[in-house]
């Protein structure tokens, strides 16, 4: 009975462990500045991460003040990009501060800290796309091509728009409860 939990425990665990963020990155430019062997290593760690997270922050912001609407590999990609950049970065991290602490107090507090760091990044990397994620589907519809993207949060939906290439939707054609049952102009 307790394995039904364990799931729950480590989402639970995951959320928690990313206030050992901040320690982690912040260790982390501790040792690109103050250890000249880390600096190449975690210098492209940080230069490939920064903008990686930047991009996943204003992806949303650009679709609202473009007024467009971007299509879910768009936002599926960059956070992939971030949650593996950041699990190497914060694996980086732990195995250039453990090779240059030798106080074995703060290296047990590496070796614990590294996997929960992670497992952090990997829930909040899951539960992002599984609130934003809107898988998609593009097919022929009436001699035109039509992108339906499913929704499920709380009930499962499915949003029809018109097929406007590999970035952008198209304008709306409406929505249904099952897939690829478009409703006809007027019946939305």
């Amino acid at each position: 009975m307790a394995l039904l939990y364990l799931p729950l425990y480590l989402v639970l665990i995951g959320f928690l462990s990313t206030v050992l963020w901040t320690p982690a990155f912040g260790l982390g430019v501790y040792l690109l500045v103050r250890e000249p062997r880390c600096r190449l290593g975690l210098g492209i760690l940080f230069a490939l991460w920064a903008p990686v997270l930047v991009l996943v922050l204003i992806l949303p912001r650009a679709e609202e003040a473009l007024e467009v609407r971007f299509r879910d590999w768009l936002h599926a990609v960059p956070v992939y990009l971030w949650a593996l950049i950041s699990m190497a970065l914060l694996i980086a991290v732990a195995w250039y501060a453990c090779r240059y602490t030798t106080k074995s107090w703060a290296r047990l507090c590496i070796k614990i800290g590294c996997p929960l760091t992670v497992l952090a990044v990997l829930t909040v990397g899951v539960f992002y796309l599984g609130l934003t994620g809107q898988p998609e589907e593009v097919r022929e519809w009436r001699g035109q091509q039509v992108v339906m993207q499913k929704s499920t949060w709380m009930e499962t939906t499915y949003d029809y728009y018109r097929y406007n290439g590999p970035f952008l939707l198209g304008e709306p054609l409406g929505w249904s409860e099952e897939p690829w049952e478009i409703p006809e102009r007027g019946q939305e």
